[in-house]
């Protein structure tokens, strides 16, 4: 009777303990998807005020500084932008001679990616029209805080 007892006993704390870790996994999943979310949204606003940034000076574009975050202007900051526009290309100060990977598609990019001085950047590319011009803005942020 005591060895049933026993194997029961074994069995249902077995069942518990791989019913708990799949709770546990599955709430860090929810975590990290809702937290990566909130970074989206984040990225999404960062790279409409950089849009709005933007002003028409004859006929192309340029950036009014006095708009930009001061992050923008400190080398490896873990925020980076990279601005396309028909007439070539404006960076941030922060990503110093680092380039910016560019998405190859609008909204947020798949999975991590490597960046300056041990840095992992969660990516959002956002196309805009703006006087006329098709332009791409591609912003990065340091994803590292959240992984450590």
């Amino acid at each position: 009777m005591r060895s049933i007892q026993r194997s029961l006993s074994l069995g249902l704390a077995v069942c518990l303990l791989l019913a708990g870790l799949l709770a546990l996994q599955g709430g860090l999943w929810l975590f990290e998807s809702g937290l990566r979310r909130y970074q989206q949204d984040n990225l999404q606003q960062e790279s409409e005020s950089l849009l709005a940034a933007l002003q028409r000076e004859g006929d192309h574009l340029v950036l009014d500084e006095q708009h930009v975050h001061p992050a923008y202007h400190r080398p490896f900051s873990g925020r980076y932008y990279r601005i396309d526009l028909p007439a070539g290309s404006l960076r941030s100060r922060s990503l110093w001679d680092a380039e910016l990977p560019l998405p190859e598609v609008p909204g947020l990019a798949p999975g991590i990616h490597h960046g300056v001085a041990g840095q992992h950047w969660l990516l959002l590319r956002a196309d805009y029209r703006r006087g006329g011009h098709a332009l791409q803005i591609t912003v990065a942020q340091d994803y590292s805080p959240v992984l450590h």
